[in-house]
This record gives structure tokens, C-alpha cells and sequence, in this order.
């Protein structure tokens, strides 16, 4: 079974220095869970997910940037890339790796999504 089979869940692409209320509200504009936090040249620093931006914005004198919240362990540890068309075996398995929970899907022409290892795991459990 390949990546592009198993369900992507949307993702806003933001930029490290961008505030965190922003990303939150580019992700609520798309309706997406996740943002992805890429610098200059697509490098991904880190995967984000709603419920930990927001917790972290919710105290009107932090300000944080996208980069700083991506810099964190959690975050950083699904900064995982991984193809449409690789295995889904071998991308569960990069994900455990790294220690997260989650990892980036991007192919030209295809809007990028994210891929949670649970819904990869019961994919291949299923298959």
C-alpha cells in the first residue's frame, strides 16, 4: 500500500518567523489540524498540530513565532517527510524513528496533507 491510499488530513504551509495567531488563524481558515512550519528553500522544521498552538496562544502577553513552537521536542520529532508514492510500511516506520506521530506528504501537483501513523497503522492492519 502506498502513502497516497491512507486518508491526509489538510495542513497550512507557514513560515518560521510568522506569529503562532497567525498560523492558528491560517489553519482555521483552511479548516486544517496541522500547519507544517518550512523556512527558506521547503526545509521543514517542524509539524504542528491545532490543540498545541493553541494552548500556547491563549495568554494575550506570549508571543511566540511558528519557528520557536516548531524548535520544540515534540514538534520537531514529526519533522518527517515523506512521498505519496513511498510504502506505507517504510513511512510508518521513518515516523517511529524520529519519535512522532505524524510527518508531512507533499508531490507537485497535489496539495500537501499530513499522514497521522494511528490512521497508517490501522491502513496497514486493514490491508
Amino acid at each position: 500500500m502506498k502513502v497516497r491510499e491512507c486518508f491526509l488530513q489538510a495542513v497550512s504551509i507557514v513560515a518560521p518567523e510568522d506569529d503562532a495567531r497567525a498560523a492558528w488563524v491560517a489553519m482555521n481558515r483552511k479548516n486544517a489540524p496541522w500547519a507544517a512550519v518550512c523556512a527558506e528553500g521547503g526545509r521543514l522544521l517542524g509539524i504542528l498540530r491545532r490543540e498545541e498552538i493553541s494552548k500556547r496562544i491563549q495568554a494575550p502577553e506570549t508571543f511566540l513565532t511558528a519557528g520557536e513552537l516548531a524548535g520544540e521536542n515534540r514538534t520537531a520529532a514529526r519533522a518527517v517527510r515523506v512521498s505519496p508514492d513511498a510504502d506505507l510500511g517504510e513511512a510508518v516506520l521513518r515516523m517511529e524513528l524520529a519519535g512522532g506521530d505524524a510527518a508531512l506528504v507533499e508531490s507537485g501537483g497535489r496539495p500537501p496533507g499530513v499522514l497521522e501513523i494511528d490512521r497508517a497503522r490501522a491502513a496497514i492492519n486493514s490491508g
